[in-house]
């Protein structure tokens, strides 16, 4: 239900088309309304009016929890191990020495 304003009826404007319903036609407390629910949509209402139980929650799950055999399963730790298919690099010892005759 959209209301004409009290200026369009007392001088008679012609609402025929949709070009001048839209002209003509205060809907401004309607959208606030309609944008003030889209709001506590988004947000959840307004938490003065929620108890503590709606706002908040203990997780007592055990998700977050890690073992050793999960951690060692990771790739960037097996990256880590040392791989014995490759043999040691052997130190550098430096440039040969040769005797001069």
């Amino acid at each position: 239900y959209l209301r004409s304003s009290g200026i369009n009826a007392e001088y008679g404007v012609s609402k025929k088309n949709k070009k001048a319903w839209r002209k003509h036609t205060e809907i401004e407390d309607v959208e606030k309304f309609l944008e003030e629910k889209l709001r506590e949509e988004r947000t959840g209402g307004n938490p003065s009016e929620k108890s503590d139980k709606d706002l908040f929650y203990v997780d007592k799950s055990d998700l977050f929890e890690t073992t050793k055999s999960k951690l060692s399963n990771l790739r960037c730790h097996s990256n880590l191990q040392i791989d014995t298919r490759v043999a040691p690099v052997s130190g550098y010892s430096g440039p040969s020495k040769k005797k001069k005759k």
